[in-house]
Formats: structure tokens, sequence, C-alpha cells
């Protein structure tokens, strides 16, 4: 959820109808990884995997 929004900049509404989930629930999720970020080793891990996104998948 965090990542379609942040990288792909999908709607939290579209986010939400897609996970069957509503918008203040994405909005909360996003709020909990964003938090996560302050540990280092996570927001590593997390920029690896939006590059792998943003690269289309094709770079392990």
């Amino acid at each position: 959820m965090y990542l379609a929004h942040v990288s792909k900049g999908i709607s939290l509404t579209a986010i939400g109808a897609a996970f069957g989930r509503d918008r203040t629930t994405v909005s909360y999720a996003c709020s909990l990884i964003e938090d996560l970020r302050d540990d280092a080793r996570f927001d590593a891990e997390l920029d690896r995997l939006e590059a792998h996104l943003m690269a289309g998948g094709e770079n392990e």
C-alpha cells in the first residue's frame, strides 16, 4: 500500500478499493510505514523495494 501510494502516486481511495479497505485504513498503514523508516535497515530495504518497483521489477 505504502509503495503504491508513494512510488506510483496511486490515490489512497484507489488503493483501498484494490485491497478491500477504506481510504483511512490505507492512510493509517502508510503512516505506520513512515514511522518505521526511522530504522536504517528498514529504510534501506524499503528503498531497495522502491527501486525494484520503479525499474519495473527487472532488477533483483
